[in-house]
This record gives C-alpha cells, sequence and structure tokens, in this order.
C-alpha cells in the first residue's frame, strides 16, 4: 500500500516539475535568454520526464480478463413487403 502511494506521489511531482520546466522554458525561449540548443535539450529532457510520469501514473493492465460476449445471431426473415423483420 505505501510504495503505490510513493509510486503515485513521485509520479505527480514528476509530472509536475516538467510541466513547470515547460512553463518556464516558452517565455525564456522567446526572450531569448536561453539558446537554442538549451531550449532543445530541455525540452527534450522534460518531455522524457512527463512520459515516465504518466506510465508510473496509468493502472495497470489485466490481459487475462474474458472478452465481452459476442452478441445472439438471431436470423432475419423476409416477410410480406420485402421486408426484414
Amino acid at each position: 500500500m505505501k510504495q503505490a502511494w510513493i509510486k503515485a506521489f513521485a509520479g505527480k511531482l514528476a509530472a509536475t516539475g516538467a510541466l513547470l520546466l515547460f512553463l518556464v522554458l516558452v517565455p525564456s525561449a522567446a526572450a531569448g535568454m536561453l539558446p537554442l540548443w538549451a531550449v532543445l535539450l530541455l525540452g527534450a529532457a522534460g518531455v522524457l520526464v512527463l512520459n515516465a510520469a504518466c506510465g508510473v501514473l496509468l493502472p495497470e493492465e489485466h490481459p487475462e480478463r474474458q472478452p465481452a460476449a459476442r452478441p445472439r445471431e438471431v436470423p432475419l426473415r423476409v416477410v410480406r413487403g420485402g421486408r426484414a423483420a
């Protein structure tokens, strides 16, 4: 229980940090305070951190679940007027 809580907290913290990085990175790049190579490097690092945080926060998949039941096939018959009933 505690491990799952710590994992979720760390994922949320990393996601918040990456979003704050983008919030600071965009205006500083627009103002010319950072060189282009630094903006690209920090942007790529932010995307990787955000991707990892989202991967941590996603629920686990359960592939052993049964597929949904197929609907029953009902035979159609043509009645007077050429319409299927």
